[in-house]
């Protein structure tokens, strides 16, 4: 039987400014094993009020890497990237 995905909290350990638009976080997530080529993570961010906002990005880390990297590009008006930048030191993932 497959394991039950949970959420885990991730540090952001390091940015890379990639476009105008887009950053690489490469994040340090506690418990990550590894992902298959193609993979998607969730993150999930949640305001002060208790807002939740959550969205899948694609893994670019290779696999076996020791951290995950995901490269966002802001969207302006967005739910969910525009709150990436500044970056905060934890997100939540799933993938």
């Amino acid at each position: 039987m497959a394991r039950r995905l949970e959420w885990q909290l991730g540090t952001v350990v390091e940015i890379r400014q990639e476009t105008p638009r887009a950053k690489s976080l490469i994040l340090a997530l506690p418990d990550w094993t590894t992902h298959l080529a193609g993979q998607h993570v969730d993150v999930r961010l949640t305001a002060e009020d208790g807002y939740q906002a959550q969205r899948s990005y694609s893994i670019a880390s290779p696999p076996g890497d020791k951290h995950l990297t995901l490269t966002v590009e802001r969207i302006e008006g967005g739910e969910v990237s525009p709150y990436l930048e500044p970056i905060p030191k934890l997100l939540a993932g799933r993938g």
